[in-house]
């Protein structure tokens, strides 16, 4: 049982979402890659000129972009923590979704995959394609806020979404900070694996009856 009234999603196969996953994930990646050739190919005014010298896919400095990707994981990891335990909405929709993904999961290479992923797909979507072609602040909020929208659905309330857009502008802070898109995509994976591992750890048992991949955290 989840924490509210909603029923719980339908479980699903490993297979299917794992399947789920990497073709939603290529999916934004090819759009995302296919828009930023597309405006260094036919730069225009009304969309900041070329995207990939606005905000290079990697930035030029590495350490810069470890210490951004670290602190924003940091950051988003704190608030998720932090909001389960006092916003009984976010927790629940964080449950529902969390039970049919995770709970379908075979261990740390499943985990990996649906954590990186979309963290690589959604980042060079969003933050590689959307923002630099509002640009600069209205893009973090723009790109935040269609990120936070996109994330709600699939037992995952609005309340998730709000979320979801806080954590959409972390990303593009980042972005932004560093001139590369590789500090959110970083940032955004390791805060998914971080998710995942805290989520077995604590609240799993609760609510589908196990803790997953357990012989491989101890």
């Amino acid at each position: 049982m989840t924490t509210d009234d909603a029923p719980a999603l339908a479980r699903v196969g490993r297979d299917d979402v794992l399947r789920s996953c990497a073709t939603t994930s290529i999916g934004m990646l090819v759009v995302g890659l296919g828009a930023r050739a597309a405006s260094g190919a036919f730069p225009t005014r009304a969309t900041h000129g070329d995207w990939n010298a606005a905000l290079p896919l990697l930035g030029d400095d590495a350490g810069a972009t470890a210490v951004a990707a670290l602190c924003a994981a940091g950051a988003v990891t704190v608030g998720r923590i932090a909001l389960l335990q006092v916003w009984d909405e976010f927790a629940a929709s964080t449950d529902r979704s969390n039970a049919q993904v995770l709970g379908a999961l075979d261990g740390a290479g499943d985990v990996a995959q649906v954590a990186v992923l979309p963290a690589l797909g959604e980042e060079v979507l969003f933050r590689g394609a959307l923002l630099p072609a509002v640009g600069g602040v209205p893009g973090v909020v723009v790109s935040s806020l269609v990120f936070g929208a996109l994330h709600i659905g699939g037992g995952r309330s609005a309340a998730f979404g709000v979320w979801a857009s806080a954590v959409g502008a972390v990303y593009g802070v980042a972005a932004l900070h560093t001139h590369s898109v590789a500090a959110p995509a970083a940032a955004h994976a390791l805060a998914n694996i971080a998710s995942a591992v805290y989520w077995n750890a604590t609240r799993a048992e609760k609510v589908i009856g196990e803790k997953k991949w357990e012989g491989e955290d101890q």
